[in-house]
Order: C-alpha cells, then structure tokens, then sequence
C-alpha cells in the first residue's frame, strides 16, 4: 500500500490508478484503505453527482500522503524458545 501511495506522489500512478489498484487489491474490508475504496467508487460515478475529477483527486492525493506517512506496523512478536 506505502509503496503505490509513494508511486502516486511521484507521478508514476495517476490518482484514479492508485484508487483503482487500492481496491481491487484491497477491496473496503481494511480501514487504512476503505476511503480508497470508496473514492474509486466516486471516480465510477462522477457523471451522475455534483462532484469533480479535481475534487476526488484531491482527497485521494490527501489519503496517498496520509499512506505513504504512515509508520509501518510491526510484525507481531513470536513465542522464542527461552
């Protein structure tokens, strides 16, 4: 995910792609990506409501940076044999 947040930003994915991979990879079922999800879901709409591309892209750059801030989580500790 930190890894396509950081290709977008960079300008190698366009915001409806990182949208579009984020939830076909992901789905809604993650809480990190379900606004992903759900602003890919908008791009597919966008003839049929009030918004604009500018506006979906806007927030979807907003989530790629919030994505590529992201500290990553660490690995659950295992049971060592003492």
């Amino acid at each position: 995910m930190r890894a396509l947040a950081r290709r977008m930003l960079a300008g190698e994915l366009t915001s409806r792609e990182f949208t579009f991979r984020i939830h076909q990879r992901h789905g809604h079922e993650l809480p990190r990506t379900e606004r992903l999800a759900e602003l890919d879901d908008e791009y597919d709409i966008l003839e049929y409501g009030d918004g604009t591309v500018d506006q979906v892209d806007s927030e979807a750059t907003a989530e790629a940076r919030r994505l590529a801030a992201h500290p990553t989580v660490p690995a659950e500790p295992t049971d060592s044999p003492v």
